[in-house]
């Protein structure tokens, strides 16, 4: 049996399960303010079964608002606030991808996560040399939960998968848990830069990235652009989508990096304490 949150399914538990086929033949649409079909009452519940609301009153958050914003399918977005400090920032729309299966293409829907943002305000205090880029607090930690909260929001929309960009090289290394790059040649950047710098940690690689200190023999200094990972509800698409054909490429690709770092790069950015 799958794990169970807060006496909730998790929905990259569940995916197949009966209950979520259950979830997606009883939907009934509704007019709503979330892509003119969730309402408010609808997403607060979506953060309560998905244990987000739990864990932010474990960090010593007692009091919520919830403000949803957008007018169509290209521009939404959703933002939780204590005390006017926002902890959780999403910006989201639907967008139709045409992906490539062996040598066909299909059209489908899916949630787009143009942006995702958590803050743990009440850390503020904490070793500003500690944070990740893009940072000006601490994150919450809580990604098994907003990958929930993702998860639910594509059954509940009646999509058929999600598409994120990670906006830095940090977040895609937490998003490649559930998610795959859509590109080849996104994917052979992100395993050149897992594989080598051994000795440093996702933070410090994500770091020399976001200050141009990162180069390669070939393409001089390495920037981190938002790419696109996906994420197919239907599981087995995986298997065709991303086959050995897909993977050939990117071994294709990697095999053409050779990375290194500026000279004094470290010392510069205190990396090396």
């Amino acid at each position: 049996m799958g794990k169970v949150a807060y006496n909730n399914p998790r929905f990259f538990d569940f995916v197949y399960d009966d209950f979520l086929c259950a979830a997606v033949d009883s939907h009934v649409a509704q007019s709503g303010v979330l892509f003119h079909s969730l309402t408010k009452e609808s997403v607060w519940e979506l953060f309560e079964i998905t244990g987000v609301l739990a864990e932010l009153k474990k960090r010593g958050y007692d009091s919520f608002q919830l403000d949803l914003s957008g007018s169509d399918d290209t521009y939404q977005k959703l933002i939780l606030t204590y005390q006017n400090e926002i902890l959780v920032h999403l910006r989201l729309s639907i967008q139709e991808y045409r992906i490539r299966l062996n040598d066909y293409f299909f059209k489908e829907k899916y949630l787009v996560v143009n942006w995702l943002q958590t803050r743990h305000p009440k850390q503020v205090g904490r070793d500003s040399a500690r944070l990740y880029p893009g940072q000006d607090v601490p994150g919450l930690g809580i990604f098994t939960e907003m990958a929930d909260l993702i998860g639910f929001l594509i059954i509940s929309l009646r999509l058929n998968g999600a598409v994120i960009r990670p906006e830095y090289f940090h977040d895609a290394v937490l998003f490649s848990r559930k998610f795959h790059f859509l590109e080849a040649d996104s994917k052979a950047l992100y395993q050149a830069l897992r594989t080598a710098f051994p000795k440093h940690s996702i933070r410090a690689i994500s770091t020399l990235l976001q200050h141009g200190k990162i180069v390669d023999a070939k393409r001089g200094v390495i920037e981190w652009k938002p790419i696109e990972m996906i994420f197919f509800l239907e599981k087995s698409l995986n298997f065709f989508v991303f086959n050995r054909k897909f993977e050939k490429k990117v071994s294709k690709i990697l095999s053409t990096y050779k990375l290194s770092l500026v000279e004094g790069a470290e010392v510069e950015l205190g990396l090396n304490t």
